[in-house]
């Protein structure tokens, strides 16, 4: 086992006593017992400047004393220290910098910040290198910062560098990343993730003052939220903090529960191109579409014992729901591995959605060579429109003929792609799918793990601020009620402190049919805090490891 800690506190420009906290605060984790200690963003000075001149006068250089208190009470305790300090390169260029710093002082390495937030973006310039990896005696480590983790990319590079521990320091007052981007990041990539945040106010008096009158928010709006915590490969948490003590918090760590090989083993990236295309590019993807606009969304869920059971009440409810677009889990009339009388459920939805004027996606077998095929086909007024075969095979699976593509299709109320349930745990599918200008993915699901469900079908919504309604199989294991996730209509973190959390509507029972109306239009707003685009800020340059065109730089 290996003991860690995370640490919180206040940031501020008074930066003698934010140095003197750090060492306090390393000094109480290694009487605790750690061999590691974590500590928040913006280590140096709050992100509170007036301009890219006065971040890179406030930025450290790796020789000044920061750093260099930090690396001799690392050496004092035989402890690794991670932390976030800006860093001044040639004047005006400074990058906000996660640093690693060994247990004999020396400076290990850094990961610079690749995806800006709000106002960083006017202090600093974002990383002009890949991210990298350290081997080191305690496991391979990673870093990334805050916004980061609200993108898929950056974590899953650590994971496709073979990152066994990955630390992300938070300057956030958002508390769904404790909650939401902090353990989906963590169980997607089958790591350990170690969050830092802050607690309390970011600055004081008139530069308080000044904040809040720029946020258009209360005092209590611009307060770090906290909830730095440890998080294991499943998405739980194995110690989290409060959101406004200072102090530590410890966990013991087992590194036989990784779970990245499993993850990064059933990867394709030969179908993630679009991920390192020239965001620039994008604009001529999305020509065509619709305008996005109100849709009712079904979830529908049969019932029955038997296959004449399940078609008839899919039928009944198809009927019943009003039209737009009604979603049927995997395999939604068949016992799991049944796939006889294919034709006849198939004429079955083809009548219904003529029938009721609608759209359906519906979860079908199929077999292809000898082998099972699951797939979503879409049906439309005038018939079959086109399906979609899962490109991410089932664990354990070795009968499963694989899709090679993640097609989109244009209604008349927006673009619609198409996933499976499985698919959700790979971030790079739905990306790809929001990059090909996506407003709404329809997934037919049959839930394996509760966090499937809570954690990767949330995410996959928040982080490409898409639609996502899935239906799920009543009778499996982990059987989980319809689910619609959508972009709220308006940014509501001045309301709640939530910096990009989706609606999630749940229908109340298994089984069923459950519509909610839904505006599509706000997913094609793709910024946060009116600023950092979640698609066209993102940095494909940086992402050959995802792509599998480039391995760890040696550390």
């Amino acid at each position: 086992m290996l003991r860690v800690a995370t640490a919180q506190f206040e940031t501020g420009k008074d930066t003698d006593r934010v140095l003197a906290d750090i060492l306090r605060l390393a000094d109480e984790a290694a009487a605790g017992g750690a061999r590691l200690v974590h500590f928040q963003e913006c280590c140096n000075y709050p992100t509170s400047y007036t301009d890219r001149e006065h971040a890179w006068r406030e930025a450290v250089t790796l020789e000044g004393p920061l750093v260099s208190a930090i690396r001799a009470k690392a050496r004092e305790h035989g402890l690794f220290i991670g932390f976030n300090a800006a860093v001044r390169g040639p004047f005006p260029k400074a990058w906000m910098v996660n640093h690693l710093i060994g247990p004999d002082g020396e400076y290990i390495g850094s990961n610079k910040k690749q995806v800006l937030m709000w106002i960083e973006r006017d202090a600093f310039f974002p990383s002009d290198e890949d991210g990298r990896v350290y081997d080191t005696e305690i496991g391979r480590i990673g870093m990334i910062s805050c916004m980061d983790g609200l993108v898929p990319e950056t974590s899953r590079t650590m994971a496709c560098l073979g990152a066994d521990i990955v630390l992300n320091s938070l300057c956030s007052n958002g508390v769904d990343e404790a909650n939401l981007h902090i353990p989906a990041r963590a169980a997607e990539n089958g790591y350990f993730m170690i969050s830092a945040n802050r607690v309390g106010d970011m600055v004081k008096g008139q530069d308080l003052q000044d904040l809040i009158d720029a946020a258009g928010m209360t005092r209590d709006f611009v307060k770090g939220a906290g909830e730095s915590q440890v998080v294991g490969p499943d998405g739980a948490p194995l110690a989290r903090a409060t959101h406004d003590d200072i102090g530590l918090v410890f966990a013991d760590i087992d590194l036989s529960k990784l779970e990245r090989e499993d993850r990064m083993a059933r990867r394709r990236p030969e179908l993630y191109a679009l991920m390192g295309a020239d965001n620039a590019a994008l604009a001529a993807l999305a020509e065509g579409r619709a305008p996005a606009g109100k849709v009712a969304l079904t979830t529908i869920v049969p019932g029955g014992a038997t296959f004449d059971e399940r078609l008839a009440q899919a039928r009944e409810m198809i009927a019943s729901a009003p039209a737009g677009l009604a979603v049927l889990p995997e395999f939604f009339a068949w016992d799991l591995g049944d796939d006889s009388r294919l034709d006849e459920a198939t004429a079955a939805l083809v009548e219904a959605a003529a029938a009721a004027g609608t759209y359906l996606v519906a979860g079908l077998p199929g077999r292809e060579h000898g082998k099972r095929v699951n797939r979503a086909v879409l049906f439309g007024p005038e018939g079959v429109i086109g399906e979609y075969g899962q490109i991410h095979a089932d664990p354990g699976s070795n009968d499963m003929a694989l899709g090679d593509d993640l097609p989109v299709f244009d209604l008349p109320f927006g673009r619609l792609g198409l996933l499976l349930g499985e698919d959700l745990l790979f971030p790079e599918a739905a990306r790809v799918l929001a990059r090909k200008g996506a407003d709404l993915i329809a997934c037919p699901a049959t839930w394996r793990e509760d966090w499937h469900h809570e954690l990767m079908l949330t995410a996959r919504s928040a982080e490409n601020h898409v639609t996502i309604v899935s239906a799920s199989r009543a009778d499996n294991l982990c059987a989980k009620p319809g689910t619609i996730c959508t972009t709220p209509p308006e940014y509501r973190f001045p309301q709640t402190k939530e910096v990009n959390a989706p609606d999630r509507h749940m229908a109340p029972s298994l089984t069923g049919a459950f519509t909610v109306e839904v505006d599509l239009a706000p997913n094609r707003d793709k910024r946060l805090m009116g600023a950092t685009d979640l698609i066209m800020d993102t940095r494909p340059e940086l992402y050959g490891a995802i792509l599998a065109l480039r391995e760890s730089v040696p550390a």
